[in-house]
């Protein structure tokens, strides 16, 4: 890529109504080291469970006169004060951020670049492509990963069971017949799913396209280009709503994750199987105490025998302020929080996904034990500060909740790759 890696204006970016200014390579330092890192972590994740204090206690070791502060950050915004704080000229020393968040971080020039330091991060030749390539900028590395999550199907076994089915699909064609056999067993249960997918879960949804050789964008000489459009695209796309439309309940076609949640849905019986976060068990049970023996989980099955849906690899990443001036620490806090011995426990405690699958540690929930092994075949997203746009915008949950509507695949896949092509390539020269 020729551009050159300055801070550019982000208004282009519904989240970013701001000018960033300076050359690339950081913002403006702290004059002095104050003995203190101050560290944004965002709730939900590691940095809010009392976990973090093992690896603050580890870091004093060699640290012993400097404090560290955690801040928790609420993920609403989250990247329009990211990007502020790392121009200022008194930025955080260390910032998570989310994965889909992290393009827009590393091309800001807000990030140290950690490349010359990466071969000190513990087994980080296996990190997860899904969050080391946007931690990448120009071949660079601005961030490294923190933890990951991806998605597997949560089963009802007793369900399974009374419909007479004896295994897990093997097949995507298998699995649609699984959602009309479980649909005509629990036929006295109103609004019953074999398969609930709400319609706007387009986490779901692009592995259909993954998995016919499709992606999302591709990028020649800079400038991006959605392919939302092509062929292999346009046929996952008729497979998804196939299978959307054949597993969820015909109420579902407009609705995300949360609003019915989905967790509640399966806990009261009315879902065979659902699309989860490791996490999302641990929820269904305590909705309903019953489930406990009664869960059971399989990777998405693809369309041939032999192989699994790719997943996308969410999660988040962590970088340290360019601005920051105590950078030696810094790097050796990240080195406590992402190598082996923390992502072991993170595992064990909080159901995240290690970010190298080789940190899975033994004894872990069987559903983080099958994602760990899903997220071997993994597609990530466009490396493209305008995937924060899309993000921001929910423009994919729109685009495939329209899929699943009935609108017009061909016509709104052109539409998808206009809007997408314009938000990829906003802050380009």
């Amino acid at each position: 890529m020729n551009r050159s890696r300055t801070r550019y204006a982000l208004a282009a970016l519904p989240v970013l109504a701001l000018t960033l200014t300076a050359c690339g390579g950081g913002g403006v330092a702290k004059s002095d080291s104050d003995n203190k890192l101050t560290i944004w972590m965002m709730t939900g994740g590691p940095g809010d469970n009392p976990l973090i204090k093992e690896a603050t206690a580890e870091f004093r070791k060699n640290h012993p006169d400097m404090a560290v502060d955690i801040e928790i950050q609420q993920w609403d915004g989250v990247a329009t004060k990211i990007t502020t704080a790392l121009a200022s000229g008194n930025p955080p020393d260390i910032v998570e951020m989310g994965n889909t968040q992290t393009p827009l971080q590393t091309y800001s020039g807000g990030l140290a670049d950690l490349t010359e330091s990466k071969k000190s991060f513990e087994g980080s030749d296996g990190w997860l492509t899904g969050l080391s390539g946007p931690s990448e900028f120009d071949g660079k590395l601005y961030a490294t990963p923190l933890y990951g999550g991806t998605k597997v199907v949560m089963y009802n076994k007793k369900m399974f069971a009374d419909a007479g089915i004896t295994s897990p699909p093997k097949t995507l064609a298998e699995l649609q017949e699984h959602c009309g056999t479980l649909a005509d067993a629990n036929k006295d249960t109103a609004n019953f799913s074999g398969f609930y997918v709400p319609g706007q879960y387009w986490f779901n949804g692009m592995p259909f396209l993954f998995a016919k050789g499709g992606k999302v964008a591709s990028q020649k000489d800079g400038k991006w280009q959605a392919e939302m459009s092509s062929p292999a695209n346009l046929a996952g796309l008729k497979a998804w709503k196939s299978f959307q439309n054949t597993c969820s309940t015909p109420s579902s076609v407009g609705v995300n994750t949360d609003s019915p949640d989905q967790d509640q849905l399966f806990a009261d019986g009315k879902a065979a199987m659902a699309y989860v976060k490791a996490w999302e068990p641990a929820a269904v049970i305590e909705k309903n105490p019953k489930m406990k023996d009664n869960i059971g989980f399989f990777a998405m099955p693809g369309y041939t025998p032999d192989s699994t849906m790719p997943v996308i690899v969410s999660g988040s990443t962590i970088g340290i302020a360019a601005g920051s001036p105590d950078r030696d620490a810094a790097e050796d806090w990240l080195r406590i929080v992402t190598g082996e011995k923390f992502q072991q426990k993170m595992a064990l405690e909080l159901n995240l996904l290690p970010i190298s699958p080789a940190f899975t540690p033994p004894g872990v929930p069987e559903q983080l034990t099958v994602a760990s092994q899903a997220s071997k075949v993994s597609q990530p997203l466009p490396n493209s500060p305008g995937e924060a746009t899309l993000e921001t915008e929910r423009y994919n949950e729109q685009f495939f909740s329209k899929i699943a509507s009935g609108a017009d695949i061909a016509s709104s896949s052109a539409a998808y790759d206009k809007h997408a092509t314009d938000a990829f390539n906003s802050l380009s020269d």
